[in-house]
């Protein structure tokens, strides 16, 4: 058996929370792409989930989100996607589900590793085409490209 003095004890459990990454979210304010009037304001990050929040710039009418296939949205990290998993808030495709200016959406991910200091947030393949092709379709996806982490 091994016994660990109170130092090292310590000293293992910081090493274990640089680990894991930050556990308190990080606000911040990043614009959508394609002048989207909406925002990404905050980035939680524990091993479970990256947790995101949007906040609407205007009234919005007619939001939905996909909860799987081509058109759910992701993260991308160092050329690595990473999927939706839930969310609060928002309503899943076909439904839709109208936003007062300022409202809140929250979307959760598979968790970005802990050295990840800059993702994407890409609203399914139509988004990854528009990055590529803005006239690749006629509807605008809410794209955050770009965001950085503390």
């Amino acid at each position: 058996m091994v016994t660990l003095s109170p130092k090292n004890l310590l000293g293992a459990a910081f090493a274990l929370l640089l680990l894991a990454g930050p556990a308190f979210p990080q606000s911040l304010f990043h614009r959508a792409e394609n002048n989207v009037q909406v925002a990404l304001v905050k980035v939680e990050r524990t091993a479970a989930y990256t947790e995101i929040q949007l906040q609407t710039q205007k009234a919005m009418n007619g939001v939905c989100w996909y909860a799987s296939g081509p058109n759910s949205p992701f993260l991308v990290a160092a050329g690595q996607h990473y999927r939706y998993v839930s969310g609060g808030n928002i309503t899943a495709c076909p439904g839709k589900q109208n936003y007062a200016n300022q409202e809140i959406m929250t979307l959760r991910f598979e968790p970005l590793p802990a050295e990840t200091k800059t993702f994407s947030l890409v609203e399914g393949e139509g988004g990854e085409n528009q990055m590529i092709n803005r006239k690749s379709s006629s509807e605008t996806f809410w794209n955050f490209v770009g965001i950085k982490l503390d």
